[in-house]
């Protein structure tokens, strides 16, 4: 066994279980972490940012397009809180991001004697927002605490994980074994005699239909060849865009999903949390619910199923499709009901001009296999909920947390991973100005990558809320914005603002093609809002007595 110390055994495992990129910020803490990183920089690339919370969105991007892994450091106590608002965005887009953080000095820990970066109880902070959370005290745990972390983080429902370690423990030698990346999938086996249950339940159904969320995104073979055998159409969640291509006949946005609901009467449900179908599109009686989840509790949320497959997504839907006898089935009257559902929501999307323009440009000009990194903006939540996608892991947005300033970092972290790709992240002049710092991290480390800023000088969703609600007594929404342009030029990223979509388009395309960092401000007013189209839970609760 060779002798290392915590931080040597820290990126050994890590290149064990083939990490090739972590980002983060170096402090007094993570001394020798970053020298164990020095150490290996042939086989391991370090990528600094300027902020925390942009090294977990950068590694939360990088998770999101390849699903793998994505990495970061921060410093215990402040650093580790900055990076906790990604982290949670993590947790609601199931993604697996490690998050490697310091702490003081290991016989200081719980002393409260107010040394630099001391949190009263830091594992206590994290294991309130993360599934998976543990400390090594000694290098030789660290293999197998790493092969527990990637295991948490990877198998069942994907998520984010934390390791911390103190100073003086990376810093401190001894022999250590280490440990190969698990193998082998944890799922089990669909149960036989359910799928028999199922495909007599699906043979049987009139108006069937596939709800497919962003468990299923791996899971586009037997997919489309389930929803093809019994001409079955697939709506798809905002975390499922593109698993079914939206040029295939079968497949309907969720926006669509909403009316084509009216007429279902068994609904296969794979890897979505369904949250907005069970409790605001009504009929809960009406349809026969099928759940397929990797996660046991989670099949039982928010509402009961009549079945539960308790299984990942590739492997229930496979074995249905392959128990379903090819059949004849005569569904075009059923399917022309949808594909009219999908024109009159078209017919009401066009009417949020400039929003659809503008989307039409993007998608004009981005490659099918192009990533939109969509902030909480209005053109984001369009191009979650309306824009075509035609390929999984193409358009991205930060879960049910919707955290202001995801966009940008999450982005870079894209086009690290993936730098044949042409990135586009869509941000609003509110959420931009939360990450804008990672501008230097775009010109630094040359990362192609452009960013789309829509200026209201406003937070417009909010904005928007309170001329709707509250009879338009604005309170804190108007913003003083500086010169965009201006300051994309100061960083040294070639900027421009544009008037109309046409422009846009044209912009778009030049920048696309340089593929380096270009930032492009497109001014906007007050547009009509999305929301009005999009049934959902309220967020802000129904009053009570």
């Amino acid at each position: 066994m060779p002798k290392l110390n915590g931080a040597q055994a820290i990126v050994e495992g890590l290149l064990a279980h083939g990490v090739d990129t972590v980002f983060g910020i170096p402090g007094i803490q993570l001394d020798p972490l970053f020298d164990a990183l020095y150490g290996c920089q042939d086989r391991i690339r370090t990528v600094h940012t300027r902020h925390e919370q942009g090294a977990a969105f950068m590694a939360m991007g990088y998770a999101q397009v390849t699903g793998r892994p994505g990495v970061f450091t921060a410093v215990p106590g402040p650093g580790m809180l900055n990076a906790m608002a990604a982290v949670s965005t993590a947790v609601a887009a199931g993604q697996p991001v490690l998050c490697i953080t310091g702490q003081i000095p290991s016989y200081q820990i719980g002393g409260e004697l107010g040394i630099a970066h001391e949190l009263r109880d830091q594992l206590a902070v994290s294991r309130g927002v993360v599934s998976w959370s543990e400390r090594a005290d000694h290098p030789r745990q660290v293999p197998e605490l790493l092969e527990d972390a990637f295991r948490a983080m990877t198998q069942g429902r994907p998520g984010p994980a934390i390791l911390e370690m103190a100073p003086d423990r990376l810093a401190f030698t001894e022999q250590v074994a280490v440990r190969e990346s698990p193998s082998g999938e944890s799922s089990s086996e669909p149960d036989s005699a359910l799928i028999k249950r199922v495909v007599k339940k699906l043979c049987a159904a009139r108006p069937p239909v596939i709800v497919i969320g962003g468990g299923g995104i791996a899971a586009g073979g037997p997919l489309k060849q389930l929803a093809e055998k019994l001409s079955m159409p697939v709506i798809s969640t905002i975390s499922a865009r593109g698993v079914l291509s939206d040029d295939h006949p079968l497949s309907f946005t969720f926006l669509t999903g909403q009316h084509i609901w009216e007429r279902v009467d068994v609904a296969l449900v794979v890897g979505t949390r369904f949250t907005a179908p069970a409790l605001a599109w009504g009929r809960r009686q009406d349809v026969e619910i099928i759940r397929i989840d990797i996660e046991e509790a989670a099949i039982r949320r928010p509402v009961l199923a009549d079945i539960e497959l308790v299984t990942s997504a590739d492997k229930g839907l496979q074995a249905i499709a392959d128990s379903t006898p090819a059949r004849d089935l005569d569904r075009a009257s059923y399917l022309d009901f949808c594909n009219q559902a999908a024109q009159a929501v078209a017919d009401k999307l066009s009417a949020l001009e400039p929003l659809p323009a503008l989307a039409g440009a993007l998608r004009a000009v981005l490659p099918e296999d192009g990533v939109v990194v969509a902030d909480v903006t209005q053109l984001g939540s369009y191009v979650r909920y309306a824009l075509p996608a035609y390929q999984p892991r193409t358009i991205m947005g930060p879960g049910y947390q919707a955290t202001l300033g995801y966009a940008l970092p999450a982005a870079l972290g894209v086009k690290l991973a993936d730098p044949a790709r042409r990135v586009v992240a869509v941000c609003g002049d509110g959420g931009f100005m939360f990450t804008l710092q990672e501008l230097a991290t775009a010109v630094h480390h040359n990362i192609g990558v452009v960013i789309v800023i829509l200026d209201n000088a406003s937070f417009g969703n909010v904005k928007t809320i309170q001329a709707a609600s509250y009879g338009a007594r604005h309170i804190a929404v108007d913003l003083t914005n500086p010169d965009f342009v201006a300051l994309g030029e100061s960083f040294g990223i070639r900027s421009c603002r544009v008037e109309s979509a046409e422009l846009f388009g044209v912009e778009l395309t030049q920048a696309l093609a340089a593929d380096a960092p270009r930032l492009i401000v497109v001014p906007i007013g007050t547009v009509p809002s999305i929301w009005d189209l999009i049934r959902r839970p309220p967020s802000q609760g129904v009053a009570t007595h």
